[in-house]
């Protein structure tokens, strides 16, 4: 117990409009915009609760962003291995995170990609997203359709602001399109 890393999180948002759990960050999620299998805020944000005796402070919550990608070098720095050179790492470090919640992680952007053959059964579509500081936009492959909001001061996403944004619409588009290409994704669905 004394020397265990402890982590507890989810892949994806809440499947029901209201979750029955009176915790601060649970009561959030019914505020935010959309569910499990949506690019929106309630589909992707989730709890994540690290416990590491001696080294997480223990009761402190960070708002700094992370993605289940980022496990496998947090943890391959927490425990001090270097990762493979050869291997293509996803995610970044963020020890320094779960050190001091204020500490932000070294990285310009996050991205989703999720495309897929028909909608989600509870309303998710085809689509990428990229969350560069406060923005996000979200790009829908069925329509090409692109929404921007700031999730600051609109972590509900209910004001898109593409059209009064365009230069920052089309700065983290061209960042999303690059992405997808260096990744080698495309919009097209997984063959099955």
């Amino acid at each position: 117990a004394d020397n265990t890393i402890v982590v507890f999180t989810s892949d994806n948002g809440t499947t029901h409009l209201k979750l029955e759990v009176d915790y601060d960050f649970f009561n959030s999620v019914d505020k935010l915009r959309g569910l499990k299998g949506s690019l929106y805020e309630g589909g992707i944000r989730v709890p994540l609760i690290i416990h590491w005796p001696g080294e997480t402070p223990a009761g402190k919550v960070s708002s700094q962003p992370t993605a289940n990608v980022d496990f496998y070098p947090t943890l391959l720095k927490a425990i001090g291995i270097a990762p493979d050179k050869k291997q293509t790492l996803d995610g970044v470090s963020m020890l320094n995170t779960w050190r001091d919640p204020e500490a932000a992680p070294k990285r310009a952007a996050m991205y989703w990609h999720y495309p897929l053959e028909k909608p989600h059964f509870l309303g998710g579509r085809s689509g990428g997203a990229i969350r560069s500081g406060s923005w996000k936009l979200i790009e829908f492959f069925d329509t090409n359709k692109v929404e921007l909001f700031h999730l600051d001061s609109d972590p509900s996403e209910k004001t898109n602001l593409a059209a009064q944004r365009p230069n920052k619409r089309h700065e983290l588009h061209k960042q999303l399109i690059k992405w997808r290409k260096s990744i080698g994704a495309t919009k097209d669905a997984p063959k099955r």
